[in-house]
């Protein structure tokens, strides 16, 4: 099935040019749209438009007034200007005013087609992120996602849902395994029956066999009524051991005896009760290599992983992260009466760029800061961790006393954004003014440099400022 190709839409008077800017986009891949004035260009944009290469000098309406126009009507859609003009003022300008990026004619083939690809790259970001809500994003009972590794799992888990046989989810720290054998429960036949967890990490070793299968009245020190436990509990049900790898060596034989048997014995007890639970358990171990080390049972490795199912990481699947995102804001929305919607361009660049050591629990977390911290609807990058936004910050060269280095002891406290401030004035100092060289030396792009001299009446006033490259 052939690729549909992005729409970009070209508006440009000088024929030629606008010729030489569609050519390279057509064979960059994109449908291009040409556009020679100013009113064409407004009446040629619709849904289907990903991007548009905007010229400033429009011999009928001004480019800005263009660019006002556009992100009033889609304000989610990228527009990138065009132009002769190499006035950083005039750059400045269309950023504030909504420009995703701003390049200087002529234009190289290479930096238009990268410009264009991450401009289309961030439109589809944020437009998945407004067109989904949570219904939409479920894939499966309460699994969320529609990337090619949660619908291979969700496959995986309608092939188990009938049987009672032994499961073994297997993941990171922070995937989402409880959820996964929650789905279990709810789709399977014993959905009727209760749904007992476990996490055999959180149990000391002394009290795990005592919660698994229960004690009799006065069998140890503090036993003082008799305790039915987590398999009589679960009994008709599922019972969700979550990292089984936990487990001590006499426990886990007494678990085997159980699984084999069908039946416990409670601590201080010695009457066999018969138990009816289907066990599924996970853990974020490699349970082989523990087998091999001898640190877990190998029959009891058996019996637990007859099926495994195998949980991708939250890096692995980064497609979901918009659904993800989304559907926390509608859960927190319910559950706190938070106003925020949405997440802004820049922010889920983030988000989806981020590594995700603690997968989706990480990133419900970090949702759920940001709500605390944002008193709008939409939450930008300040609202995220620095971890997520490190690369956004400059680091400023230490200044140098006559004579001998500046300790550290010895530099006057100040803030981040001063430390920024001071970066950018000295790397353009340095530069002659140029923008470009600027940004390749602080290591960020020259929109995101635009946006910070935008902020700064007086680093948009350094002297011999240019968009040279």
């Amino acid at each position: 099935m052939q690729q549909v190709q992005s729409t970009v839409l070209v508006i440009e008077d000088d024929p030629l040019v606008l010729k030489l800017l569609s050519t390279q986009l057509r064979v960059a891949g994109y449908k291009a749209i040409e556009a020679q004035s100013a009113r064409a260009g407004l009446a040629a944009v619709d849904d289907k438009t990903c991007a548009v290469c905007l010229d400033l000098g429009l011999g009928d309406l001004g480019g800005l007034e263009v660019l006002k126009q556009l992100r009033e009507r889609f304000p989610e859609m990228p527009v990138i200007v065009v132009t002769a003009s190499d006035r950083a003022e005039d750059a400045v300008s269309s950023i504030q005013a909504g420009a995703y990026d701003y390049l200087v004619k002529p234009v190289e083939e290479l930096r238009l087609k990268s410009t264009v690809g991450r401009a289309i790259e961030r439109h589809q970001l944020v437009r998945s992120l407004r067109k989904q809500d949570s219904l939409d994003s479920k894939l499966f009972g309460n699994m969320i996602g529609q990337s090619s590794a949660m619908k291979e799992l969700a496959t995986q888990v309608e092939r188990v849902l009938s049987s009672d046989v032994s499961v073994a989810i297997l993941g990171e720290s922070g995937t989402g395994k409880e959820l996964v054998a929650r789905t279990l429960h709810d789709k399977g036949g014993r959905s009727l029956g209760p749904f007992v967890a476990l996490n055999c990490a959180a149990i000391p070793e002394n009290l795990l066999e005592s919660e698994l299968f229960g004690h009799e009245k006065g069998a140890f020190t503090g036993a003082q009524s008799q305790h039915r436990g987590r398999f009589e509990q679960a009994d008709g049900g599922t019972l969700f051991l979550d990292e089984i790898g936990e487990m001590s060596a006499a426990t886990q034989a007494s678990l085997l005896r159980t699984l084999q048997e069908g039946t416990i014995r409670r601590v201080g007890g010695t009457r066999e009760i018969k138990v009816n639970a289907r066990v599924v358990c996970a853990t974020h171990r490699n349970l082989a290599i523990e087998v091999e080390e001898g640190r877990f049972r190998a029959d009891l490795f058996y019996r637990l992983v007859v099926y495994p199912l195998e949980i991708p990481a939250l890096r692995e699947r980064t497609d979901d992260i918009p659904l993800l995102v989304a559907h926390f804001l509608t859960t927190l929305g319910k559950e706190s009466g938070s106003k925020v919607k949405h997440v802004d361009a820049e922010a889920l660049e983030a988000l989806v760029a981020h590594d995700w050591p603690g997968n989706v629990r990480e990133l419900q977390n970090v949702i759920h800061r940001a709500v605390l911290s944002c008193d709008s609807k939409t939450i930008s990058r300040t609202h995220l961790p620095q971890n997520l936004v490190k690369s956004t910050k400059a680091q400023a060269p230490l200044p140098m006393a006559s004579g001998h280095e500046t300790s550290v002891a010895e530099l006057p406290l100040v803030s981040l954004a001063e430390l920024e401030q001071r970066a950018i004035r000295r790397t353009l100092a340095h530069t002659g003014g140029s923008v470009g060289k600027a940004a390749k030396i602080l290591g960020i792009g020259r929109a995101t440099l635009y946006r910070r001299l935008s902020c700064d009446d007086t680093l948009l006033n350094t002297p011999a400022l240019s968009l040279q490259n």
